[in-house]
């Protein structure tokens, strides 16, 4: 604090709530540290002599352990409560941003495809565009809010305005002590350690496509979307023996042309 004379900061610390400003300081350098983290670890792993082999395997081993990890913490009561608040709703909305937009763009695909009727966010879409869903929802839709370290200021702010609508939530989320663990309707928890970034999402994803296989195989009328799908989608999937026949074919036409 340049040019500010520690009684003025010490005034300063007080009017915010604190004993001194070396209390204050200490709250803010507490407050930075969960973003700093993964710079940290980051640095350290960068610090350690390893091969890229050695970096590979050491990352797909890290997560096998997230997997274990979450299977092993994984609550069947609460597993049962998530894929039935899935399969009854109406409307879902599945909140994620960032990197987490990701997991909920790939969540929403795999519930279409068993009948679910599913929003997310669009890219680029801001808050308002998300509050404007959210006031079309109620207590017979869902909103299913991922989020992990570091937790995103729009997902809890989001989540608590729906909350605050009384629509119900599913939080997919780290642990305990995240944001939006007391805002769910019904929590998940899934293992998402990384050493080389803040987040695993292999775990998170996996953790996912289990519901979405509980969903399956609750949903009535699952078979059926997906024959549905199938049958409209048959004209654009693509199958190995077609392609390798079409190859020698298209080789032949460009050598005779080639020969003209």
């Amino acid at each position: 604090m340049t040019g500010v004379s520690v009684a003025s900061a010490n005034r300063f610390a007080r009017k915010l709530g604190f004993p001194g400003y070396a209390e204050f300081r200490a709250e803010l350098l507490r407050g930075l540290a969960p973003a700093q983290e993964p710079v940290e670890k980051l640095r350290r792993k960068l610090s350690e002599a390893s091969s890229t082999i050695e970096v590979v395997q050491a990352s797909l081993a890290e997560d096998a352990a997230n997997l274990h990890g979450s299977m092993a913490n994984l609550d069947p009561a609460r597993c049962e409560q998530a894929v039935d608040m899935i399969s009854a709703a109406r409307r879902i909305f599945i909140l994620g941003f960032d990197s987490a937009a990701g997991l909920a763009l790939i969540l929403s695909h795999r519930l279409q495809a068993v009948g679910c009727d599913v929003r997310t966010v669009e890219s680029g879409a801001g808050t308002i565009s998300v509050a404007r869903h959210l006031t079309s929802l109620g207590p017979e839709d869902l909103v299913i809010a991922i989020t992990f370290p570091r937790y995103l200021r729009d997902t809890v702010a989001m989540s608590r305005f729906a909350h605050q609508h009384g629509i119900p939530i599913l939080v997919v989320t780290d642990n305990q002590t995240s944001p939006l663990a007391k805002i769910g309707t019904v929590v998940l928890y899934a293992q998402a350690r990384r050493s080389f970034a803040s987040t695993s999402d292999a775990a998170v994803l996996a953790v996912l496509e289990a519901l979405v296989a509980g969903v399956a195989n609750k949903r009535p009328g699952a078979a059926d979307a997906a024959q549905r799908f199938a049958d409209t989608g048959f004209y654009w999937f693509a199958y190995p023996e077609q392609e390798s026949d079409a190859k020698p074919a298209n080789s032949k036409s460009s050598r005779k042309k080639d020969k003209t």
